[in-house]
């Protein structure tokens, strides 16, 4: 079995001292939350997901708890919608680039991948024509991330709801992995589930608010009949999920404002320097740049791979994700939801990076 290329190399290659790798916010310390008494439960019902999960996810997002079904992530809510929705020989119409794990699951399930083009010289937006052409026959489901990864573009929600009318009209699904949605804070659009019966969309506390290790996603529906498929396919992983997880995911939920006050001092000095940086270093680099992001996505002007780039930097103790991972060479992934005096250094690593050839 191949697996997921980008996970292993995320999992062995990836940390570094000043880690622009990284794609999510800085992990949350015990210091971070503030727990009261029952906050940590060992045993309950969490056979469909903890009920005052699920209450507390739907509330957030505005769906009924019927709609939500949590799993371990983003990355096992991905796993699960589309292990649901997805059989062997299906045709499913995928973004171009998109994070790779969602490519190597399709793979695993067997699935037929066709994809459809965000390009660079389009800011990373949908050219809906060439989405149009690809329905020569049934497509069983499309999936993109928005905001992207690993551009970061967020498209408005008009841009996404024409692409879930297209997949409508057709009878086909469209996932959204969202999970980098609430980086937007409070100017986030709602969430795409709201935009049809057919979207769905997953995301989790991971990205947003450095609460990795609760792995603690969901998926929402559109349709309230898809939670009855999709529980049903969670039997097959488990017997309920874990209940430690599920009640700290609680408390957090309930103490979202701290958590996005913490969010906001990390990621907006750091957006200040990373856009100050592109726009200082336009003689080495291309790039789409977001108007609010945890990761941009630059392409080189005089290397044609960043995979050389991205070795010298190891030197220095700092890493950036090469483009290979994500189909394209000449560009990579920057990531920079660090504390911001890393987020310099490592910057000042990259400048002396792009320079080492001049």
């Amino acid at each position: 079995m191949k697996g997921s290329v980008y996970m292993r190399w995320a999992k062995e290659h990836a940390a570094a001292r000043y880690n622009l790798a990284n794609s999510g916010l800085l992990g949350c310390s015990t210091e971070d939350l503030v727990l009261e008494p029952g906050d940590v439960q060992v045993n309950g019902d969490n056979r469909e997901g903890y009920p005052p999960l699920l209450e507390a996810i739907a509330s957030l997002y505005g769906v009924a708890p019927e709609r939500v079904v949590t799993a371990g992530g983003t990355s096992g809510a991905n796993f699960l919608a589309l292990a649901t929705l997805v059989e062997a020989g299906d045709l499913v119409l995928v973004e171009q680039p998109t994070y790779e794990p969602i490519l190597a699951i399709l793979e695993f399930l067997g699935a037929r991948v066709r994809r459809f083009s965000r390009r660079f010289e389009n800011g990373y937006h949908l050219d809906l024509d060439e989405v149009r052409a690809l329905f020569s026959e049934r497509v069983r489901l499309m999936v993109i991330t928005n905001p992207h990864n690993p551009s970061g573009v967020m498209l408005p929600p008009r841009e996404v709801g024409e692409l879930g009318r297209i997949a409508e009209r057709r009878g086909t699904w469209l996932l959204v992995d969202e999970v980098y949605r609430d980086v937007w804070f409070e100017a986030a659009p709602p969430s795409h589930v709201h935009l049809g019966p057919n979207l769905v969309a997953t995301s989790s506390l991971t990205k947003s608010y450095g609460l990795s290790g609760l792995r603690c996603g969901w998926i929402l529906a559109g349709d309230p009949h898809l939670t009855g498929r999709l529980r049903r396919t969670y039997d097959f992983l488990d017997a309920a999920g874990s209940m430690p997880s599920a009640s700290l995911a609680v408390a957090a939920l309930r103490q979202l404002p701290r958590l996005i006050a913490r969010s906001r001092a990390i990621v907006d000095p750091n957006l200040e320097q990373v856009h100050a940086f592109l726009a200082g270093h336009a003689e080495w680099l291309d790039c789409v740049v977001p108007e609010r992001s945890v990761t941009v996505f630059p392409r080189l002007k005089k290397e044609e791979d960043s995979q050389p780039l991205h070795d010298w930097l190891r030197t220095l103790d700092t890493s950036i994700v090469p483009g290979q991972y994500f189909e394209s060479p000449r560009h990579f992934r920057l990531g920079f939801a660090l504390k911001p005096e890393d987020v310099a250094a490592g910057l000042r690593n990259l400048s002396a990076g792009l320079r080492r050839l001049d």
